[in-house]
């Protein structure tokens, strides 16, 4: 064969490698976004290990998430990190969760405000609203609610109902010129930032949403696995629609938002400002609270809104309330449940005495008022009672039994 015909065949072969990675990748992520994680692992890992970032930001991800391997940190952190120093937004803020996630200390919770930054850079609404967290807090950085506010504004920018920056920062602690340079802050990151109209992955929910007004029901079906699959990155998108009043598919989103459970925490302020809105109606309302009690299991501002709710909510709210509390079993749930047991409404009381008798010895703080509620003898609450004595155990529940029987 001619030396001219063999250079030009690998002229040829080497031209048509970026093609063949490309349709790698695409089937590969096509893949994943179905769910198939194995075929995933097949056709991303090779790339990942040529040093591909989209490929390693996917085959991470599966570690980071369980999703087709087991979760491991390690291993998502060996894919994670190239790929977010390669500019990867999405990979840049799972490195900066899993930092945050390391070693204890200061060091971790640091640098990931860095990576946090450079994906907020990026249009990365999730990691705007966890600087806006960590500003406000001063978890891992100094407080600083200009920059707080700034954040804000940037991720308002981006999807209004994420943030609001005068609900959703301590605004009345901040003086009218720290206002002021927060909001020229916002219009310079505007200018060297433009807003772009969104994350594609954003873009990719609106569309599954949009899909729903028009779908039967084994593809609403399809349709909430595909959100689910998507992860956090689909619930800025989810959030818009809710607070649209695209309350025909409330339940559906809803429920995407509690199978995911706390990797949705992004949506707490959301859900809560929702909840808080007297123009939302009570069965609205009803799956607002199952999800916000699905994704806030361990949140002490949800467990704050559920006290709150249980003491000063309507009729309809108090019993969700006192019923979801059950996920919390803290001294302070406990004792907002034995208060709840005076509630003028008998559904708040029943349900404040069941939900204490499923809690067993760690509602132990709650003797004294079911003690008290078991004088209202041959009553269901007096009999509730007394087995919510029985579950608890201790020598005081118990004596307490032994009083009333021997009265």
């Amino acid at each position: 064969m001619p030396a001219a015909t063999v250079l030009l065949s690998i002229v040829l072969f080497l031209c048509s490698i970026p093609q063949i990675a490309g349709a790698g990748l695409d089937s590969g992520v096509s893949a994943f976004e179905r769910g198939d994680y194995q075929t995933a692992q097949q056709e991303l890992r090779p790339l990942a290990e040529t040093g591909n970032p989209k490929a390693q930001y996917y085959i991470g991800l599966m570690s980071y998430s369980g999703k087709g391997v087991a979760p491991d940190s390690t291993e998502a952190i060996k894919w994670i990190k190239p790929a977010a120093e390669n500019g990867i937004a999405d990979a840049q803020y799972i490195y900066a969760l899993l930092l945050e996630g390391g070693a204890p200390g200061a060091a971790g919770k640091i640098e990931a405000i860095k990576w946090f930054t450079l994906a907020s850079d990026q249009g990365h609404v999730d990691a705007q609203m966890k600087l806006v967290d960590r500003y406000s807090r001063g978890d891992g950085i100094k407080p600083n609610l200009v920059q707080a506010y700034t954040w804000c504004g940037v991720a308002h920018l981006h999807v209004p109902s994420r943030c609001n920056p005068q609900e959703s920062v301590s605004a009345y602690q901040m003086t009218a010129e720290q206002k002021e340079d927060a909001k020229r802050n916002v219009q310079q990151w505007v200018t060297q930032h433009p807003v772009n109209t969104s994350h594609p992955s954003f873009k990719s929910a609106q569309r599954l949403i949009a899909e729903l007004d028009r779908a039967d029901f084994k593809k609403k079906e399809e349709i909430k696995a595909s959100l689910v699959r998507m992860g956090n990155v689909s619930t800025p998108a989810m959030l818009e629609a809710l607070h649209q009043r695209t309350f025909a598919h409330t339940k559906l989103l809803t429920d995407v938002l509690c199978e995911r459970g706390p990797e949705s925490s992004s949506a707490i302020p959301e859900l809560i400002r929702l909840l808080n809105d007297p123009s939302v109606l009570q069965p609205i309302n009803s799956h607002f609270l199952s999800s916000l009690a699905c994704i806030g299991k361990t949140s002490p501002e949800v467990q704050s809104f559920l006290i709150s709710l249980l003491k000063g909510g309507s009729d309809a709210m108090r019993p969700w309330a006192a019923m979801l509390l059950e996920n919390f079993e803290s001294k302070e749930a406990v004792l907002a449940l034995a208060d709840a047991l005076d509630d003028s409404r008998r559904t708040v009381r029943e349900t404040a005495v069941r939900v204490l008798l499923s809690m067993g010895p760690k509602a132990a703080p709650a003797v004294p008022a079911l003690s008290k509620l078991m004088d209202q003898r041959g009553t269901y609450l007096a009999s509730a009672a007394g087995d919510a004595l029985a579950a608890i155990g201790t020598p005081e529940a118990i004596a307490e039994i032994k009083r009333h029987h021997t009265e």
